[in-house]
């Protein structure tokens, strides 16, 4: 499996403060049947010193210690990027702090509040050779009220990143309740971890993906394009179609126990 979006990388953003805790996440990843991390810490005003050329310093760095201490993951260089700062860089920047280098853009998704020039940007990013991918919208108030308003952006080709831990309770039932309905309304493309430590929202792809599966009616061997093949498709660069999901008559319903899921404890919003 592939995590497309996460916070590994120590003492950049609100993710690992050390080594020692990216290393102790790295192995959960790999536990849970991770091969492949995208670092993407966050890129914004608040960590003014972040950019595409550090980050990718700091993902060669953690590459040797991985292979140092004998972990088995791959890890690759992107961002979270905010609106504003995606206004603010040229071509070159974007390039850098794209996944992978490949020209996909994250994108991430105010929590309060929507920008109402986000449809008109990515299509001007679309000129200038850039995809976009919108993470975890689930967890936006404006997307909570208003779930369409990423109909318009899916049909000017984003993709939409959900957090597995957002189908699975982890933040409140609002945020999962959300997240069901823009499943079934194919206004999801892939699960990735947002994880920022081993115990801070660990990774939980199998686990989305099986309870996703059961949510639209079909198995889970079937959602496999949202947590390999179309994170592969994306690290490629290009255009990307995600399939349609067609259920199921036999396929295995919701457990009661799904149907309602935990409520989540309270954590930062990041």
């Amino acid at each position: 499996m592939i995590d497309l979006h996460n916070h590994l990388l120590p003492g950049i953003d609100d993710g690992p403060a050390d080594l020692e805790a990216a290393l102790e996440m790295a192995r959960a990843a790999v536990e849970a049947g991770i091969t492949t991390m995208v670092c993407t810490p966050h890129m914004g005003h608040r960590y003014p010193e972040t950019t595409g050329r550090t980050i990718q310093a700091a993902v060669a760095a953690l590459a040797n210690e991985l292979r140092r201490a004998e972990i088995p993951l791959e890890v690759a260089a992107g961002a979270e990027l905010t609106v504003e700062v995606v206004r603010e860089l040229n071509d070159r920047e974007l390039l850098d702090a794209s996944l992978g280098q490949r020209g996909w853009l994250m994108i991430e998704s105010p929590f309060e509040g929507w920008p109402i020039r986000l449809a008109q940007m990515i299509a001007e990013l679309e000129i200038r050779g850039f995809r976009v991918i919108i993470a975890h919208p689930e967890r936006a108030e404006a997307i909570q009220h208003s779930p369409d308003r990423l109909r318009d952006l899916v049909g000017r080709g984003a993709l939409v990143q959900s957090n597995a831990s957002s189908i699975l309770g982890g933040h409140g039932r609002l945020v999962t309740q959300t997240v069901e309905n823009l499943m079934r309304n194919e206004l999801i493309h892939v699960f990735a971890s947002d994880a920022h430590s081993a115990q801070w929202r660990p990774p939980g792809l199998e686990e989305a993906r099986a309870r996703a599966a059961r949510l639209i009616g079909v198995w889970p061997q079937e959602l496999e394009w949202m947590i390999n093949d179309g994170p592969k498709q994306i690290l490629s660069g290009g255009q990307v179609r995600p399939p349609r999901f067609l259920p199921r008559e036999k396929a295995p319903p919701l457990t009661p126990a799904e149907s309602a899921p935990a409520r989540a404890p309270r954590r930062p919003r990041d």
